[in-house]
């Protein structure tokens, strides 16, 4: 609970920052900017987070970060209520935002690895999934409405409400501390023991960094492109943002039942594969729709493939990665991510603006079709994949 009150929280955020933007310049790639700005911190401190995750008591660690947003959302709106609106202060909160958004998500899932038994890691998947779509994505959906009918501050002010919550909840979730032992004091041997793990295991490593990129595609390009879908195709501002992204969040979530069905009657790379496919053309279909309702429809099955697959993906990676050296591997992936993210998002304001939206479209495609080549290539040229990639 905890968690979707946060995230509901981020999905706020990102709407009424991104709209900010949108109505104080009128340029993609200002937006690209600010999420790009959101980004680049978190990839900075990525190569302290694993040892940070490992050192510490990860609920309390979570608490401190709901806490530390609340300042940085807080102070915001304090400054503009004394002072005009300045693109600098926008991108100072994107900044400080990016360090407390990247280090909370890595921190959660370390968590949740360490609160339950290796046999429950996919339910735990599947209900940290639902958390993550019921929060972030719905969050977004219905941020667009507030901001349509009110203004993005009113988002921001109940973005700081949900933080409060959030920390509360967190702390009261009961869970007895043991202090890890086996975690190096020399912070770059604990960061090489990630590499070092990666590097022997070169398959979770490529199924890793290729499936990775649907995750890219959301926070990286689908940031930029689906607002802009809203305003360039439709017409319809910042109502069909929420429109879009919340039929995403359904479809998301649904998949949490659904991703349990399809696991019991076929293997992961199937579902892998197919639900990347599937997430492609969904994505290219709903740019070429002739109304929203009909794009939201489309939006809606790109929830249920790509959120499949992320539950699977990281089940896993946490069937495969040992709880002691998760938040290192988590470090190395985390800073491979936010990378990505940065080019994405920049590449697809630039495509936007410069070129055309339909180009835009094609290049956030090509995130999940790599993730499907991904899949493919990990189960032909490493026969112990087999096993986890069938689901046993």
């Amino acid at each position: 609970m905890g968690n979707i009150i946060s995230l509901l929280g981020f999905g706020f955020n990102l709407i009424a920052v991104s709209w900010l933007v949108l109505e104080e310049t009128g340029s993609e790639i200002a937006l690209g900017q600010i999420i790009a700005a959101a980004t680049v911190p978190g990839l900075i401190i990525s190569f302290f987070t694993g040892y940070i995750i490992d050192k510490t008591n990860r609920k309390w660690l979570m608490v401190i970060l709901d806490v530390f947003r609340i300042v940085v959302i807080t102070a915001f709106l304090i400054v503009l209520k004394y002072d005009d609106f300045n693109l600098t202060y926008l991108f100072l909160v994107a900044f400080f935002m990016g360090i407390g958004n990247s280090l909370f998500w890595s921190t959660s899932q370390a968590f949740t690895q360490e609160i339950v038994k290796k046999d429950e890691y996919f339910s735990a998947n599947k209900l940290l999934s639902a958390s993550f779509q019921i929060g972030s994505i719905l969050g977004a959906g219905i941020g667009g409405i507030i901001v349509h009918v009110y203004d993005p501050f009113v988002a921001l002010w109940i973005n700081v409400v949900t933080y409060l919550v959030s920390g509360i909840l967190i702390s009261l979730a009961p869970f007895k501390y043991v202090k890890r032992e086996h975690v190096s004091k020399n912070l770059l041997k604990s960061f090489l023991r990630g590499f070092t793990y990666l590097r022997a295991r070169k398959d979770i490593a490529t199924i890793s960094m290729t499936t990775i990129l649907s995750d890219v595609a959301i926070w990286g390009s689908l940031s930029v492109l689906t607002i802009s879908i809203s305003i360039e195709i439709f017409d319809k501002g910042a109502w069909g943002y929420g429109l879009l992204d919340g039929f995403y969040g359904v479809g998301a979530l649904l998949s949490v039942i659904l991703v349990g069905f399809l696991s019991n009657n076929y293997n992961r790379s199937a579902i892998l594969k197919l639900c990347y496919l599937a997430g492609a053309i969904a994505l290219l279909l709903s740019s070429l729709m002739p109304n929203i309702l009909l794009a939201s429809v489309f939006f809606f099955l790109l929830g249920i493939n790509i959120n499949c697959g992320r539950i699977i993906t990281r089940t896993i990676i946490m069937e495969n990665v040992d709880n002691e050296i998760m938040g290192r591997v988590q470090t190395l992936l985390g800073i491979y991510t936010r990378l990505m993210v940065v080019t994405s998002s920049l590449v697809t304001g630039y495509m936007i603006e410069n070129l055309n939206i339909e180009f835009a479209v094609i290049f956030a495609c090509c995130h999940y079709l790599v993730a499907m080549i991904g899949v493919f290539v990990v189960q032909k040229l490493w026969t112990g994949s087999k096993v986890y990639l069938a689901g046993q």
